[in-house]
Formats: structure tokens, C-alpha cells, sequence
């Protein structure tokens, strides 16, 4: 067989617990069951077994004919399956530490594309449905904030909350508490927005919000907040919007005159033209975008648009914050049924800060679904007590046992203490010394929990999982045992070979052969005085070494055929052949020698003997598997069962 072919067989079988069963017993005194289609190594197969691994992974519709002719190569497979188990080859440390990086790549990619991609995306859609009007307090955090300012920070948004909730005036507390920029509040009201439009956690946290309602303390990159919902309603439609623009300092009139030149029916494209001050969108129409709320614009610019008449074809001048303008609506945003619907929306929502396929986002998304926690004032004692401690390496930091029992982290079941978190600074971190820290190792540490325990939580959660990622290590298992026993050169039966090669001499011969150099570039200039340095009797090897910037390669091995090398058989040693052109380039030959026909050595026909043996060696190998499990197939009853099925 094909070795890509049975590479792409054995990684793709779906195997049952049964195929990795090693016993063995006589099947002569055995009856077999009614949906029984072979045997092996004592194991009856079963039609469904051998039918669900001939379909997975295909779209095709599977014929009578096709899964007969695959009934021997599954019942095969299964055999090198027990041979690999007798032979030790799942306690292989290669094979296993590949399967676990397989393993863990692979759930966290069923994680996106079975769980979180699905959820995100009919939270998205019904999102999608709403305009929320809220206000917040926000006490900001710089980026990579100390554990003492993040503690400190949590604290004063806490008692913000507490007095908001109380009813105290909103107003004050935001003076009061929200951080300032150039004299104004980071918090305050918010214009009317949707879904895609903030950072993930705010959003979280708001849309989970009733009308009134505040949200407990809220972590972003921007630092806490406290959210109130004031408002929500049903989307305003998206709108595809140009325009004439007048800045607000232009002549009052150029307006007035873009406006009758449209009345007088001059061409949309040609007015903006004219008298459009709007540089970047004249180009294209006037064209400003698709707008709505929570767009870029400002929130009374995106009001005078979203209650303008769209059936119009374009607007009287309108004065807005911007300048003025003449709008044309060009169209309402709207989908000619669901799917087209459900496209567009799963093309916003990737393209949205709320999504991202990557590791940490799956890990993100499992500490909030599992309520991960942590204890910040444990983290900023620990970073406190280390960076009071004289330079020292962290493989030998320890803490005290007070400290160090105290809890850190919790992740689902798990719980870890202060100590935990110093083991894995003693090992990440070995070569680095104290009072070097940054508050970003304890996210690693966290991001590190996750990431050990995905594989297991991935198949405790989902046990359709398991044979999934169980059927890739069978795969590896089944390839590796191929590869050691059919192509592997280093385990081939040598004397069989060299017996084949003394018998056959005369099928391993070199023919006459030319040893050549082949000089190219792509300019003329460089290659002339490559060919001049060449007719002066030097050697082509010193072209490179003295600085021309010219190509050189050389060949006696006679593998390359047709033209342009047909050239050199009218070819003298010693000379140069005419210029032509090679791969885009300019080139010559420089005949060094013609190499007379000649056998091989045994050395040198190796190679080929071996791919020339490897037939033979597979047959032997699989014959040698099906008397040992004593493999037999049913064909006949597989027929009538896939008749049945039919």
C-alpha cells in the first residue's frame, strides 16, 4: 500500500476498546455473533465497527464494493495494534509525548469549536437584538498594576458600589470617585451602544444587567467598574450613509449651492465632487460607512442619522457638531433570510475584541465557567515578602509555613496554596533572582493550573472525547510499528538485500554521466564577467569566493534530464556552452568531465534497493501478523449485513 495512504488509514480509524485487547484464543470453537464480519487475535469485529471507521471523516456515501475491499486493511490494522501493545510501543516516550501535545492542542479546539464558539455565538446573536443606555464609575489601573494598587483599587470601587446602592447621588460619587483625565471623569453615562462594541467584560457584565440594576465591581484593562443599567430598547437598524461635507468654518453658501446643483439633477457622484470638504470620502461616493449606535461617531451625529427618512433620496443641509452635511441613506441594513443573517453575524463577532481563537481565550472562558478565583491580598504578601529578600535565586526561594499554606488560586475542584505558586517559581523562573518580580508570573501560574488539567477536564465533561483523541495515539502507535517495520532502513534485513543486489548487477548501473557546473544570473553584466574570469582558465568554484555575484551549482549525478542538459552531450570537457535561459535566468555550462557508465556499488544502489524491497518486506511483515493473530474475514456476511443496512 500507498505509505501516505496507510498513514492517512491508520491516524483515521476510530478504534474500540476491543482493538487494543492483546488476548488470544482458539477462534476455531468460537461461534461467532450474527453482525460479525472477522476476527482477530481472538476478537470478533463487528459490521458497525468496521463501517463507522470506513465513514469517519468522509462526506462520501460508503458502496458495498468500497467497505469490502476495506474489510482486510481494518482487520490488518487491528492486528498491528495488538503487535504494537505486545511490543511495547504505548509506553514508547516519544509517541506518548506527542500524543499529549496532540492531546491538549486538541481540547482546547474542541472547547472553541464545540462549546465556546456555539455559545458565543447565540450570545452574540441575542445580544445583537438590544441597545443598552448605562453609566459607570471607573477607578483605572495602570497596566501591570502591583497587587497592593489592584487591592487597593478593588476596595474604593466596592465602597462606591455600597453608596450608589444605597442611593446616593450618582453624580457626586462619580466626581468623587471615578479617576480624572485632562480635568474629566473616566465614568459617567454612556451613549446607547450594542453588542461588539466594548470590552468583553463589560459588556458580560451590562448585558446581564436589568434596567436599574448595578453590577458588583467589574475588572477591565481600563481597571474597576461599577456599571448601571439605565436603559435598554430594540436595535436600530444599521445604515449605509454618504454624504456632502462643509466644514464649519467654510463659506455658508457652498452648501446651498451643492444642494440646488442636486435639485437641478446634477449626478450625486458629481457634486460631491464639487463641493464635498470631506477628503478621505470623496473618492468613493461621499461614502462615511455602515452607522449605528456604538459606532465612531459622535452619539448626537448617530441620532440626527438614525431618525432620518431613508426613502429620500438625499437630505436638505443639516448642521451637526461635525459641520454640514447632505445625507443620502443608501440602504438599511437588513438579510434576505436566517443563514445569511447568522453569516453576518458570526463575521462580526470574530471580528469583535468578545472573541478570539487562541489558547488563552479558552482559558479565559474556563475560569469564568468554572468560577476560578483569586486571593489578591495572598499574591501581593507573597510579592511583598519576596521582593524584601536579598538577591537570591528563585530555584531556592521558600516561604514561611504560615504564608506558604495560605490559599492563592482555586480552579474548578482544585485548590492551591501560596506554596504551590513558589514550586512553580522555583521551576519557571530557576535561573532568575529576587527582588526581581512581576505581577504577570501569577497570571502564568493561573493560565498554568488550566492548562495541565484541559485533558482531563475535557474528557470528565465530554466522554465522546476520549475515543476521539484515544484514536490518534493508536494512530501514532500504528504508524511508528509501520515505519520500524517496513521503512525504516535501519532495522532492514541487509543480507537479503545484498543477495538481491549480486543477483541483479547489471539493473544497478550508473550511465555515462556528465560532471558539470552550471553558472546563471539574472544579469547580463554579472554574467559576462563571470564567463571572461571562466575563459582565462580559472576554476568555477573561485567564482563565488571572489565576489561574483552570480549563481554556481554542480551535478554528476545524471538525475536531471531534457532540456537544457541535452546541451551537454555535444559538449567537450573543458568548455563552455552558448548562453541560455534557465528558470527566468541567463545561464551556462562548464563541462568538467564525463563520467563513464559504471555498476554501482553496493552503497550506492542501497537506497534503491531498499525501496525496491520494501513490497516485499510489507508482505512478509503483514503474513507474518495474520498467522500470529490468526486474522480471518467475512466478506459474504458483511455484504448481506450491508444489504440489510441498505
Amino acid at each position: 500500500m500507498n505509505r501516505n495512504i496507510l498513514q492517512v488509514v491508520c491516524v483515521g480509524f476510530l478504534l474500540t476498546a476491543s482493538a487494543c485487547s492483546g488476548s488470544k484464543s482458539s477462534q476455531a470453537d468460537r461461534i461467532p455473533p450474527p453482525d460479525a464480519v472477522g476476527v482477530v487475535g481472538g476478537n470478533f469485529i463487528t459490521f458497525e465497527e468496521v463501517y463507522d471507521n470506513f465513514v469517519a471523516g468522509s462526506n462520501e456515501e460508503s458502496t458495498e464494493e468500497d467497505l469490502v475491499e476495506f474489510l482486510p486493511i481494518y482487520l490488518d490494522y487491528r492486528a498491528k495494534i495488538l503487535d504494537a501493545k505486545r511490543a511495547g510501543y504505548y509506553q514508547n516516550e516519544d509517541i506518548e509525548s506527542e500524543f499529549q501535545l496532540y492531546a491538549k492542542q486538541a481540547s482546547y479546539a474542541y472547547w472553541m469549536d464545540q462549546v465556546i464558539k456555539p455559545a458565543k455565538f447565540n450570545e452574540f446573536k441575542n445580544r445583537y437584538e438590544q441597545e443598552l443606555k448605562s453609566r459607570h464609575i471607573l477607578i483605572s489601573l495602570p497596566p501591570g498594576p502591583s497587587p497592593a494598587d489592584t487591592l487597593a483599587a478593588f476596595e474604593r470601587i466596592t465602597e462606591a458600589r455600597e453608596r450608589l446602592a444605597n442611593g446616593e447621588d450618582y453624580e457626586e460619587l462619580d466626581a468623587q470617585y471615578s479617576t480624572k483625565r485632562n480635568g474629566r471623569s473616566m465614568g459617567g453615562e454612556l451613549p446607547w451602544f450594542s453588542v461588539g462594541t466594548t470590552v468583553a467584560p463589560f459588556e458580560d457584565a451590562l448585558y446581564n444587567l436589568e434596567v436599574g440594576e448595578i453590577s458588583k465591581p467589574v475588572r477591565t484593562q481600563f481597571g474597576y467598574h461599577v456599571i448601571q443599567l439605565l436603559d435598554k430598547r430594540e436595535r436600530q437598524a444599521d445604515r449605509r450613509v454618504y454624504h456632502v461635507y462643509v466644514r464649519p468654518n467654510s463659506n455658508p453658501s457652498k452648501i446651498e449651492e451643492a444642494y440646488k446643483a442636486l435639485e437641478l439633477g446634477g449626478p450625486w457622484d458629481a457634486v460631491v465632487r464639487e463641493f464635498s470638504e470631506d477628503t478621505p470620502s470623496i473618492q468613493n461616493e461621499g461614502y462615511i460607512g455602515w452607522v449605528n449606535y456604538g459606532s465612531r461617531y459622535n452619539a448626537a451625529f448617530v441620532d440626527t442619522l438614525m431618525g432620518l427618512d431613508a426613502s429620500q433620496p438625499y437630505t436638505k443641509p443639516i448642521t451637526t457638531n461635525y459641520g454640514v452635511h447632505i445625507f443620502r441613506i443608501d440602504s438599511v441594513r437588513s438579510f434576505n433570510n436566517d443563514a445569511a443573517r447568522d453569516d453576518y453575524l458570526m463575521d462580526l463577532l470574530q471580528e469583535s475584541d468578545a472573541f478570539q481563537e487562541n489558547n488563552g481565550f479558552v482559558i479565559d472562558y474556563l475560569q469564568h465557567k468554572y468560577n476560578a478565583q483569586s486571593n489578591l491580598r495572598a499574591h501581593a504578601e507573597v510579592k511583598s515578602y519576596i521582593q524584601e529578600i536579598d538577591s537570591t535565586s528563585y530555584s531556592e526561594l521558600t516561604v514561611p509555613s504560615e504564608l506558604g499554606n495560605a490559599h492563592i488560586y482555586s480552579f474548578r475542584d482544585n485548590s492551591f496554596t501560596v506554596n504551590d505558586y513558589v514550586a512553580y517559581l522555583n521551576e519557571t523562573r530557576a535561573n532568575e533572582t529576587t527582588p526581581f518580580y512581576t505581577d504577570n508570573w501569577f497570571n502564568r501560574f493561573k493560565e498554568a493550573q488550566v492548562d495541565q488539567r484541559i485533558l482531563e477536564l475535557t474528557i470528565t465533561e465530554f466522554p465522546e472525547f476520549e475515543p476521539q483523541v484515544n484514536s490518534y495515539k493508536e494512530g501514532l502507535v500504528v504508524y511508528q510499528i509501520n515505519e520500524d517495520s517496513v521503512w525504516s532502513t535501519a532495522t532492514i534485513d541487509t543480507s537479503a538485500l545484498l543477495n538481491r543486489y549480486e543477483n541483479n548487477l547489471e539493473d544497478y548501473r550508473f550511465d555515462t554521466r556528465f560532471y558539470y557546473y552550471m553558472i546563471t544570473s539574472s544579469r547580463d553584466t554579472a554574467l559576462n564577467r563571470a564567463i571572461a574570469y571562466l575563459e582565462e582558465g580559472n576554476h568555477p568554484d573561485s567564482l563565488l569566493t571572489n565576489g561574483f555575484r552570480v549563481g554556481v551549482t554542480s551535478d554528476s549525478t545524471g538525475a536531471f534530464r531534457g532540456e537544457p542538459f541535452t546541451k551537454l552531450d555535444s559538449m567537450a570537457v573543458g568548455t563552455l556552452s552558448e548562453r541560455f535561459e534557465y528558470g527566468n535566468r541567463k545561464a551556462h555550462f562548464y563541462l568538467v568531465d564525463i563520467l563513464p557508465a559504471r555498476t554501482m556499488t553496493f552503497d550506492e544502489a542501497f537506497f534503491r534497493l531498499a525501496s525496491e524491497y520494501q513490497p516485499i518486506r510489507e508482505e512478509n511483515w503483514l503474513n507474518r501478523l495474520r498467522e500470529t493473530y490468526e486474522i480471518e474475514a467475512y466478506p459474504e456476511k458483511l455484504r448481506e449485513l450491508y444489504q440489510q443496512k441498505e
